[in-house]
């Protein structure tokens, strides 16, 4: 029997999964990692280090079940998206990579975007630039480390940065690639004209490929530090939130796809690539040439729960937390929480946003605080849902993925606040399940993604319905959330 093996790199951590080929999988790894933070608004964290904790979860997942490495026939990769990183000539890492929560790059974004506006690339582009993607990253760093770009060879994004490392192959694909915010996204090419005028080099930027294609074998040099076997092929695989939609079965059209990890995303397939007229969602390239990944995107989502149980609660862990907030009504008695701890991207582009709880009086408890933040992780995300319904995508059911969706308290406020019915799927590690998926297809076990999403992905029986009284309830929350951040948003550059 063959073997397929799916690395997800997280922001938190990276995770790798050994799956058979009918879809069990057999073992499992994980290794957490934290993210620098040299200044404030700084968000960088180490390839090197990336590179070790992804060595020790392949040799764990390997000796965990005792696999032969004989019998992997691929390998499959996801990744946190946006994130920059530099090697120069030698492969070797030029400085720490700048990922998607950074916000230091807030004068590179203007410059961006008023080019966007001034070359009328809009209809090519589908998207404005925002702080922590790897274009504008990059423009800070030539502005600002003159020395570091000019020792830079080659840009990668996260994942691509491991799959270098088990290949020795410098390329990319094009759902990480257009998350750059460097791409052509309707031709799924370099924007070139776009690079050169903002003085860049364009040699900077590597091969582009398809996420199902191979990239390349596993090296001599890979395969004794990870104890995988020379030669096997790997696959380029994606960035996380289209490797979650694999592997959620979700390779159609009109799924909504809710995710709540560190960061959150509500996000639909299309096969067209239409984006918000005021780019305040992101229009991807997706799995398929024909297919695009319209997405809306949340700063704080998971981030924020795990700031409160950290920072203000000091509690063991999650469940503690879901214990407490099932004890408050929906609602959680007039507590708004604006979570904006890293500023916001959908739909404010505003990285000076700030985290707000409103309405506090003293009957609230920690248990407010806990439910509060997690209604307006969800508030937030309905943000995203609105503005793709406003495109004429519409969808009539919610799947459900991520730290989200193991909480049957936050599947219940996603199915309220959403108004629409929440599924999840028997998948767990949903990135790293579709990382192995697409390494199948590339390397022809499976015929094609529709058919092995078919195969190998089913879905829990209980539907999480939208209860009523609820969905009314926060409708009307919901507005004052929207008020919130209207009503502070001048005052939160003076924080």
């Amino acid at each position: 029997m063959s073997y397929l093996i799916g690395i997800d790199l997280g922001t938190s951590s990276v995770k790798a999964i050994v799956m058979d080929v009918e879809g069990d999988v057999i073992a499992h790894a994980q290794e957490s990692y934290s993210i620098q933070v040299p200044e404030i608004g700084y968000a960088e964290q180490s390839p090197n280090v990336w590179w070790s904790a992804t060595v020790n979860v392949l040799r764990t997942i390997l000796e965990k079940e005792h696999v032969d490495p004989a019998l992997i026939g691929g390998i499959g990769l996801s990744g946190q998206m946006h994130g920059l990183v530099l090697v120069d000539h030698k492969g070797e890492v030029v400085r720490p990579a700048i990922i998607w929560s950074d916000q230091r790059s807030k004068t590179q974004v203007e410059k961006i975007n008023q080019l966007i506006q001034q070359e009328q690339v809009i209809d090519s582009m589908m998207n404005s630039v925002s702080t922590g993607f790897a274009i504008s990253s990059l423009l800070w760093v030539k502005e600002n480390e003159p020395e570091n770009y000019a020792k830079a060879a080659t840009i990668l994004l996260p994942k691509d940065y491991i799959r270098y490392r088990l290949t020795g192959e410098l390329a990319v694909e094009v759902t990480d690639a257009s998350s750059t915010l460097a791409f052509d996204v309707a031709k799924r090419k370099w924007a070139t004209s776009l690079i050169n005028k903002l003085g860049i080099k364009e040699n900077l930027f590597p091969p582009c490929y398809e996420p199902y294609e191979v990239a390349g074998e596993i090296t001599t040099c890979a395969a004794e530090e990870t104890g995988l076997q020379k030669g096997i092929p790997v696959v380029f695989g994606g960035g996380d939130q289209f490797m979650q939609a694999v592997g959620n079965g979700i390779v159609f059209p009109g799924i909504v796809s809710s995710n709540i990890g560190t960061g959150g995303q509500i996000a639909v397939m299309a096969e067209k690539p239409v984006y918000d007229p005021q780019l305040r969602t992101n229009t991807f390239c997706h799995i398929h040439p024909d297919t695009w990944n319209i997405q809306g995107s949340s700063l704080n989502s998971g981030l924020s729960l795990s700031w409160l149980k950290s920072n203000v609660l000091r509690a063991n862990d999650f469940q503690t937390l879901t214990k407490m907030a099932e004890t408050i009504a929906p609602g959680s008695e007039g507590l708004i929480f604006l979570p904006y701890l890293t500023g916001e991207r959908t739909p404010h582009l505003d990285p000076n946003a700030k985290g707000i709880f409103f309405g506090l009086t003293l009957k609230h408890r920690d248990d407010h605080l806990v439910r509060a933040v997690m209604e307006g992780v969800t508030y937030s995300l309905r943000d995203s849902l609105e503005i793709i319904e406003s495109l004429g995508i519409h969808a009539n059911r919610v799947i459900a993925s991520g730290g989200g969706a193991k909480s049957r308290l936050w599947l219940q406020i996603q199915a309220d606040i959403f108004n629409k019915p929440v599924y999840t799927t028997k998948t767990n590690e949903e990135a790293c399940v579709g990382a192995a998926i697409i390494a199948g297809v590339g390397v022809g076990i499976y015929p094609s993604l529709e058919e092995a999403c078919k195969k190998l992905i089913s879905f829990h029986s209980e539907i999480v319905e939208p209860i009523r009284e609820n969905v009314e309830i926060y409708s009307h929350y919901y507005e004052l959330f929207k008020e919130l951040y209207k009503r502070n948003r001048d005052l939160f550059v003076f924080v």
